[in-house]
């Protein structure tokens, strides 16, 4: 059992999670078994995570024909672009969050990122 206590609204939650596995109880105790469902979660990588987090990719509505599919290839494409970014920067690290509010709030940024080179050219 799951306790989630949710600090703005001060509502408290509980959730049952049911794990499924073909172990028997001998061959996998507690810490195994806890060890093995947080493995589970490593199957999330960091690019579906910034996908569902800052784009909100799951709560989307959209369902039908193409869509879903265009929507992704767009996300993945700002996701590029910010990588790009940072790269020209030479940093190792970019944050999405600010870009996106930087890319939207001044389009020139984000039509000279489609527009360079990757690279400077000699």
């Amino acid at each position: 059992m799951r306790t989630t206590h949710h600090l703005k609204t001060r509502r408290v939650t509980q959730e049952l999670e049911i794990l499924l596995t073909s172990r028997t109880h001998e061959r996998l105790d507690g810490p195994q078994l806890q060890s093995a469902r947080r493995a589970h979660w490593g199957i999330e990588n960091p690019l579906h995570y910034v996908r569902d987090v800052t784009f909100g990719e799951d709560r989307s509505t959209v369902r039908t024909g193409d869509a879903p599919r265009n929507l992704a290839t767009l996300r993945n494409l700002v996701i590029g672009l910010c990588a790009l970014n940072a790269a020209r920067q030479h940093r190792r690290v970019s944050y999405l969050p600010s870009f996106r509010r930087r890319a939207n709030n001044h389009r020139p940024f984000a039509i000279d990122l489609l527009t360079q080179p990757l690279t400077p050219t000699a």
